[in-house]
C-alpha cells in the first residue's frame, strides 16, 4: 500500500491538527496509517544533540537521543487490533517505572505491551482512549525520556494516510 505524508507543525498545547488526523485515521477502520510525533529542535539544539556512527547504533543498548512518538489506528473486523502508541527513547531500561515516578505513569485502561531499553515503550490503547490526551501523554513522556536536549514548544509530527485509489 502506498501512503502520502504530511507534516504538520504545532505547539505542544494546540495539538488540533494531529488530533483531527487521529480521529480521521481512526474512522477508517483499517488500521492503516500511523503519525510521528516529536520535538522541533532550533539551530542550537540540534548541535547539542550527540552524533552516533551507525556502528555505535547498532550495537548500542539505548535509542535516540531525541525521543520520537508514533501512534497507529486501531483495525476493526476480520483481523481486529487495538490502537497503539509507541516511544523511541535513549533512557535505557524501565522508562514505564520513571514516568510512573514522575507522575506520567499510563493511564487506567492502557496496557503496556513492550519497554525496551533499545526498542522503546509499546503500549495498546482501548478503544474509548481521547485521542487529545493520547497526543498530551505522548508529548509529555516523549519530554521526559529525552537524553540529551530540552524539547521546545515545538512539535512536529508526520501523519502517513493510505492513498486514495
Amino acid at each position: 500500500m502506498a501512503f502520502e505524508t504530511e507534516a504538520v507543525e504545532f505547539h505542544r498545547d494546540e495539538s488540533e491538527p494531529v488530533v483531527a488526523a487521529m480521529v480521521e485515521l481512526a474512522e477508517r477502520g483499517d488500521g492503516e496509517g500511523w503519525i510521528n510525533i516529536g520535538p522541533l529542535l532550533d539551530e542550537d539544539q540540534q548541535w547539542r544533540v550527540p552524533e552516533r556512527s551507525g556502528l555505535a547504533a547498532w550495537f548500542s543498548g539505548r535509542g535516540p537521543a531525541v525521543s520520537l512518538a508514533t501512534w497507529t489506528p486501531a483495525a476493526v473486523g476480520r483481523k481486529p487490533r487495538l490502537a497503539q502508541l509507541g516511544v523511541a527513547h535513549g533512557t535505557g531500561p524501565n522508562a514505564l517505572k520513571r514516568l510512573d515516578e514522575l507522575g506520567l505513569g499510563l493511564p487506567s485502561g492502557w496496557v503496556k505491551r513492550q519497554d525496551h531499553a533499545k526498542h522503546g515503550i509499546v503500549v495498546d490503547l482501548p478503544r474509548s482512549a481521547d485521542p487529545t490526551s493520547v497526543v498530551r501523554w505522548l508529548i509529555t513522556a516523549s519530554t521526559a525520556l529525552r537524553t540529551s536536549v530540552e524539547p521546545g514548544t515545538t512539535w512536529g509530527a508526520e501523519i502517513h494516510r493510505p492513498r486514495s485509489s
